[in-house]
Order: structure tokens, then C-alpha cells, then sequence
């Protein structure tokens, strides 16, 4: 069966994982016919290593085809049986191609990649209907093997009148095909239970991100510890709307919400290229918090050109400020209600320098100015609630 991509796997569980479900069937099977056949010390020889090999290739190749979407099976199914057939090819000639199980290699090879690649075309009963023909080809497999195996011990043709003379082949062909059956079914419950799993994932990702950001997500994932309440230098930017609260009075609050999804819709597309480690909305005030001056003194000058053709139709405007320095980051909150977050004087700073800032001008602190290389002509002191020293500020107004 086609396995649903598991983007935490290791390549090497996911190459396990196609060889035992699916790409291996055929090469352990023929290996285990031809070393019945073969004289003593089939082992010794180079035939079922390449079988091996010509598995794990396959297995290795529909890991790697899982980035794709949708995944190749009429490619991935046949680099077994090529690999295969070249490499046995040059070591015993044409007289390779003659023999049957070697033609059976490329014939459930071709029906998986015609069945697989159908099924990607089709829903419901259709595709329920591949997958259990799929799982019945499987179950062939080893009745296929079977019978070449004993014509072969026998000295008997290969043919289906010969085959089925003998009673007891009748019963193995059913159970056999009837067992293919049963697994086909299972497999179709177990496709819709990973198909439900995966959306519901991607649903829960999602709503994860809105809440952390994709890059604090990302790590969380990758170690949990990530969360943890750290003192680290962040450079955080405020966006406030100003006159918002006066002019919301007069207007319906639909039109309040669409002016609000407006203005953040229209901030995000200049937060795209700086990477913010997390965007927090708060009504009409936006808080981003980056690594590094430059990308928040870069992303607030586009935030404030980006908000402008938002807010000046509804005789609206925006300022910002932007400050870096220390701060607590990480999860704050109770047994119940918590949240990834900022605080420190450095947040409290950057707020200030906003409410500070007059309709299209952003407001930085020298410092954080200078750590950004970023030239400024006007400056002005800005007295910060709970500061005995005014903050100098460079006023950077927006193009």
C-alpha cells in the first residue's frame, strides 16, 4: 500500500517502512524461491544481496518521493525490477529475461504502479475497489511463486490446467485470494484512520501556529525544553492605530472586524521576508519580536507603508516603535490558560516608544538604531512611564 508520509520520521524508518509494507514483498519472495532452487552456497553468491539491494532501492526511492505531492508510483514501483535486471543482466546474459520469476518481478511491478497511480485519480467505492485489488495482487505473490516453484521441482509446465488439477491448489488459491480480500479492507480503514489523523494534524498545526508562530513551533517540536521561560536579546516592534478607538464608535462592528483583518492581512505581508520569531495581535495594536534590529527596523517601515493604503481611506494612521535588549521569553500562565510570551522593560520600552509616535512615524531607540546601521536625521527624547531618564529616539518616517 501507499503509506501516508509521517514528516517526523527519520529517512531511514521511512525506507523500513516501504520496504516491509510494500517494496520487499517481491525481492524475499524470489529470494527465498531461488535459494529453494539453487545448489548449495546460494548464499555465497551475488543473486540475493542484489535482490536486497533492488528492495531497499525501491524502498528508498518512494521515501524520498513522499516530498512530492502527489508521490510518483509508476516510477518508484519499477526501480527495483530495473536495478535488478541491469545488474543481473550483465552478469548472466539473456538467458536472465527467460526465466519466469524474473518476468513476474516486472509484471506485479507494472500492475502496483497502474493500480497505485489510479487509485491517486479516485475516490470513494472506485478507489476502495483499487485498494483491494492492490491487496488481492499482493496475495499473488507468494500463489504465483508457488506455482513456478513446484513445476519447476516437478518438471511440469507452468500452466493454469495443470496447476489447478490438484485439489488442494483450489484451496490454496481461495484462502490466498480471499486473505488478500480481508487485508484489502483492513487496509482501507486503516488509509481513512491515517487520512482522518493527518488532517486533523494539519488542523491542530495550524491552530498552532496562529497561537505560537511557526518558528517557535518548529522548535517546540524539535525539543519541547524550547518553551521553557529563558532571559534572552530580542528587538520587539509595536504598530498602533491612531484615532482607532474615536472612529470605531461610528461604525458597525463588522466593519470594525473587516478594517482590523484588513490591517493585519496587510501586516503580514511585510513580515514575509523578516522571519519574526512570533506576531501577536491585541484589537488594533500589532507586536512582533525578532532576533535582530535590522529585520525589526526594516519590517516596521514596511508594516507602516503596508497599513497606510488600509487606514487612510477611513482617515486613519499608524506609528511604531521599536527598542531591543533583554527579556524573559517563553511559556507564561497557569495550570490551565497558558501562552508563549515576552515580557521585561525591554517590551515596555518599544510599547512606549509607540504610544509615543505620531501617525506614519516610527520611533526607535538610538541604540537599537545604530545595532540596525540604520542612518537617522531627526532626534528627539521620549519620557518612558517608570523611567527616570528619557529615552533617546531616532524618528524614521515611513516612505
Amino acid at each position: 500500500m501507499i503509506g501516508i508520509p509521517l514528516v517526523t520520521d527519520a529517512l531511514s524508518l521511512r525506507v523500513a517502512r516501504h520496504f516491509f509494507v510494500h517494496s520487499g514483498h517481491v525481492p524475499l519472495v524470489l529470494l527465498i524461491l531461488e535459494a529453494l532452487l539453487a545448489r548449495p552456497g546460494y548464499f555465497a553468491g551475488a543473486d540475493p544481496y542484489i535482490l536486497l539491494m533492488a528492495g531497499l532501492a525501491q524502498a528508498t526511492a518512494a521515501a524520498l518521493d513522499e516530498a512530492r505531492r502527489p508521490p510518483r508510483p509508476w516510477l518508484t514501483n519499477l526501480v527495483g525490477p530495473l536495478l535488478y535486471s541491469t545488474v543481473e543482466a550483465v552478469l548472466e546474459g539473456p538467458a536472465f529475461f527467460a526465466q519466469w520469476h524474473h518476468q513476474a518481478y516486472w509484471g506485479f511491478a507494472l500492475a502496483f504502479a497502474l493500480l497505485q497511480s489510479l487509485q491517486q485519480r479516485s475516490t470513494g467505492l472506485a478507489h476502495g475497489a483499487l485498494v483491494l485489488a492492490e491487496n488481492v495482487v499482493r496475495s499473488a505473490i507468494p500463489l504465483l511463486m508457488y506455482a513456478l516453484f513446484e513445476a519447476r521441482i516437478k518438471g511440469t509446465p507452468l500452466s493454469a490446467s495443470v496447476f489447478f488439477a490438484d485439489r488442494a491448489h483450489d484451496f490454496l488459491v481461495v484462502v490466498l485470494l480471499l486473505l488478500g480480500v480481508l487485508l484489502g479492507f483492513a487496509d482501507i480503514n486503516l488509509r481513512r484512520s491515517m487520512a482522518t489523523i493527518e488532517a486533523l494534524s494539519a488542523r491542530l498545526r495550524t491552530f498552532s501556529e496562529w497561537s505560537l508562530g511557526r518558528d517557535i513551533l518548529d522548535r517546540a517540536i524539535a525539543d519541547e525544553r524550547t518553551l521553557s521561560l529563558q532571559r534572552v536579546e530580542r528587538c520587539v516592534m509595536f504598530l498602533d492605530i491612531r484615532g482607532f478607538t474615536a472612529w470605531s464608535e461610528t461604525q458597525t462592528p463588522e466593519a470594525v472586524a473587516g478594517l482590523l483583518n484588513a490591517c493585519y492581512r496587510a501586516a503580514e505581508t511585510a513580515l514575509v521576508d523578516a522571519r519574526p520569531i512570533k506576531v501577536k495581535y491585541t484589537a488594533d495594536e500589532v507586536m512582533a519580536v525578532f532576533a535582530e534590529a535590522p529585520q525589526a527596523v526594516a519590517a516596521a517601515l514596511r508594516m507602516l507603508a503596508a497599513t497606510r493604503t488600509v487606514l487612510e481611506p477611513q482617515g486613519l494612521g499608524a506609528g511604531a516603535g521599536v527598542h531591543g535588549g533583554p527579556l524573559m521569553e517563553g511559556v507564561l500562565g497557569g495550570d490551565s490558560a497558558r501562552a508563549y510570551d515576552f515580557i521585561g522593560d525591554t517590551v515596555n520600552t518599544a510599547q512606549r516608544l509607540c504610544d509615543a509616535a505620531a501617525a506614519g512615524e516610527l520611533l526607535v531607540s538610538v541604540s537599537t538604531c545604530m545595532a540596525a546601521r540604520q542612518t537617522f536625521a531627526v532626534q528627539r527624547t521620549v519620557q518612558v512611564k517608570g523611567k527616570r531618564v528619557a529615552v533617546p529616539v531616532a524618528v524614521l518616517p515611513s516612505a
